[in-house]
């Protein structure tokens, strides 16, 4: 694995179990599927895998960035167990998201409004437990997404400035669809979702 690109799911992992007074199988398990649940960032499941496996076989100073008072040995034997544990977890279930690279917001600039969401970008990223990031053309908060089925979606915030409200643009034919598929796969009601 080139360079340091392994180090931000391990951050994101000891970040995660910094104040654990032991770094136990329960720990690990738990760890394990979340990581299978909420990939890291855009990383695919796979990706994640291979980051914690390197860094168990060749990572360096595993706790470097994160302040914290477990040992260097203590934490690659705990990653050593998340790695064991996703592995026991094969074939793993896609995640219902995944985060999409920023740059390709621009597929989606010309996409329309399917639905309408009553709520500011931080209570959306506790609903759909997916960041959102200013838009690289105009700062705008955005959140890309894709469906396990491929379809491909982003939530724009303040798209209609006048009640502040956010956007659900995608070019899928069956909008109807994918909003269901929000309802049912995340922690949007239909009071806060609704098509437009």
């Amino acid at each position: 694995m080139p360079g340091e690109s392994w180090r931000r799911p391990v951050d994101g992992l000891v970040y995660c179990v910094q104040f654990a007074e032991e770094l136990t199988d329960e720990l690990a398990a738990r760890e394990a599927q979340r990581f299978l649940a909420e990939p890291y960032v855009t990383l695919t499941q796979q990706e994640q895998y291979d980051a914690l496996a390197y860094a168990v076989a060749n990572g360096a100073d595993l706790g470097a960035n994160i302040p914290q008072p477990h040992s260097d040995e203590t934490l690659r034997m705990f990653l050593s167990k998340v790695v064991a544990e996703m592995d026991r977890q094969r074939p793993w279930t896609p995640p219902p998201l995944q985060l999409l690279p920023l740059n390709r917001w621009s597929d989606f600039t010309d996409a329309a409004p399917v639905a309408r969401l009553t709520m500011s970008p931080l209570k959306a990223e506790e609903r759909l437990r997916q960041p959102f990031s200013p838009a690289p053309d105009d700062g705008r908060d955005i959140c890309p997404l894709a469906l396990v089925s491929g379809t491909e979606i982003v939530l724009v915030a303040n798209y209609w400035p006048e009640t502040g409200a956010m956007a659900l643009l995608t070019h899928d034919t069956e909008p109807q669809q994918v909003i269901k598929y929000l309802l049912a796969n995340t922690d949007l009601t239909e009071s806060e979702l609704t098509p437009v």
